[in-house]
């Protein structure tokens, strides 16, 4: 249950993000932004349960990038800033790593221009 709340919490707070981010509607339409969302919905469904089973560690937030290549699959990841424990910074780095993502589209390769897809993300956490 309290996994849920977190991956509600989280969702709601990437919305927020997006409805804040002065993003214009062509983009938010376009290929490569769904399919950038796509791969921060896996990685919210991988990293909060995991982060949930420890609600007391839950603090902070952690920013990551990481690239994956037209197969999906991961080429680089990094923590780009953290407000977080050392716990949270681990956990997503390990989640991330172990999850699973899509092919790379080839509308967003069009759209792009080259065979592989970066991605900025970030998870908050707050009690």
């Amino acid at each position: 249950m309290c996994a849920r709340l977190v991956l509600f919490a989280s969702l709601i707070s990437f919305a927020h993000a997006l409805a804040q981010s002065g993003i214009p509607v062509e983009a938010l339409r376009s290929a490569t932004f769904s399919y950038q969302t796509q791969i921060n919905t896996i990685v919210l469904q991988a990293v909060v349960p995991e982060l949930a089973k420890h609600v007391e560690l839950l603090r902070g937030s952690v920013k990551f990038s990481f690239r994956l290549d037209c197969q999906g699959r991961l080429r680089s990841l990094k923590v780009t800033s953290s407000t977080s424990n050392r716990f949270v910074e681990q956990t997503t780095i390990q989640m991330i790593r172990a999850s699973k993502f899509p092919p790379v589209p080839k509308k967003v390769i069009a759209e792009l221009g080259h065979d592989y897809v970066d991605v900025d993300s970030e998870i908050n956490i707050g009690r």
